[in-house]
């Protein structure tokens, strides 16, 4: 499973507006916020990711799709039945 990375992490928007009213003089006078700092190596980290190509084969994916409206697709059953196999075995060790 891969995470989606495709919104940037910088902040969380504010829910003061849904806190429930706090009644005190001084409390009034205050403005109440709501922020998240992310690490600045996490920042930099998203912003390297999201500016390097796509993690994936742009060109082949369309050719995949043209294929598929054409009909001219055709599932291997035999290949993903093997590499599920291989797969299981992999994580069983053998």
């Amino acid at each position: 499973m891969k995470i989606d990375q495709s919104k940037p992490l910088n902040t969380v928007p504010s829910r003061s507006s849904e806190r429930a009213p706090n009644t005190s003089s001084a409390s009034a006078e205050r403005t109440n916020t709501d922020s998240v700092t992310i690490n600045p190596l996490a920042a930099k980290l998203s912003q390297i990711e999201q500016s390097s190509k796509p993690s994936f084969d742009v060109e082949r994916v369309e050719s995949l799709k043209k294929a598929i409206s054409e009909g001219r697709f055709t599932v291997r059953t035999d290949a993903i039945a093997g590499k599920i196999i291989q797969s299981a075995q992999e994580l069983l060790g053998k």
